[in-house]
């Protein structure tokens, strides 16, 4: 059941989305426009760069030549674009409604268009892009932009991906949100996600207020639905332990996407999402296209 503050939301959201579409699409074009040569510590197509070979690798990724200078085995890591369909979740939970001031969106807001102007560079580059889903659509046209935007929005509240999905092996797994749950609930989600498909890549979207708890004074914290609310008197007393306890936070998310081999990025409500978005696409797009 969707609780009814979440169910306003969506059809709000679901209005708004040609102003996101429109956001995303000016996003997009900021990148396109701008130099974005890809940068490569290996050379040739699908090559990245070498890493010690893990149990699960292939034995035909060895590099032989590379592992006899040393007592260790290595692989050649390929581009995290190796296939050709990129399935998107953003999440959808209350938390991500929150925004700390009225001059930046919610995090909900930013980790749409992130999703959408993502889906457009792709799109651009020869790619297909959908919902993550079992029965996704997937598509590089318009209409399946606006498709995907509105499974987006109307998606079951969920802040993490259901353990129980079921992918294709062949598609990138783009993910979206807060994260800001226990470490072994992401953990399980990202793992179930990860047995399916070797691509994802973490969007981690906070709002600036959540890693520095800049507020003063007296403070009451409310959920903004049903839940516990936290009166602190003096907010300042609290800082530096919650400081610790975000930044542990955001540390074990780390860890999870590393041993996963997942790109994780954090953006912030207050900066442009076209910043974030420039630099993920200098990092992964290989020339010609996204996909290798």
């Amino acid at each position: 059941m969707i609780f009814p503050f979440l169910r306003s939301r969506a059809h709000e959201e679901a209005a708004a989305l040609p102003d996101l579409i429109a956001h995303a699409e000016k996003a997009a074009k900021s990148v396109l426009t701008g130099d974005h040569r890809q940068r490569k510590p290996g050379s040739g197509e699908k090559f990245w760069q070498f890493r010690e070979y893990m149990p699960g690798d292939r034995p035909q990724d060895i590099d032989w030549r590379q592992s006899a200078r040393g007592d260790r085995i290595f692989v050649r890591q390929k581009e995290w674009q190796t296939a050709q369909t990129s399935l998107f979740w953003c999440a959808s939970g209350p938390g991500m409604s929150y925004s700390s001031r009225t001059n930046i969106p919610p995090k909900r807001e930013t980790a749409l268009v992130l999703a959408l102007s993502l889906s457009i560079l792709m799109n651009r580059g020869g790619e297909v892009t959908g919902p993550l889903q079992a029965s996704a659509q997937t598509g590089r046209t318009d209409l399946s932009l606006q498709k995907m935007g509105y499974a987006l929005i109307e998606t079951k509240p969920a802040d993490l991906p259901s353990a129980d999905i079921k992918i294709r092996r062949d598609a990138n797994a783009v993910l979206c949100g807060d994260f800001l749950e226990r470490p072994e609930l992401i953990e399980r989600s990202f793992t179930a996600i990860a047995s399916q498909t070797e691509n994802g890549i973490v969007f981690q979207v906070l709002d600036p207020a959540e890693l520095t708890l800049p507020f003063s004074g007296n403070v009451i914290f409310a959920p903004p639905e049903h839940g516990d609310r936290h009166h602190i008197i003096s907010v300042e007393s609290v800082r530096s332990a919650y400081r610790k306890k975000i930044e542990d936070h955001l540390q074990s998310l780390r860890d999870i996407c590393r041993k996963l081999q997942w790109p994780l990025i954090l953006h912030t409500t207050d900066r442009p999402v076209r910043e974030t978005l420039a630099a993920v696409w200098r990092e992964f797009k290989p020339e010609g296209g996204l996909v290798a």
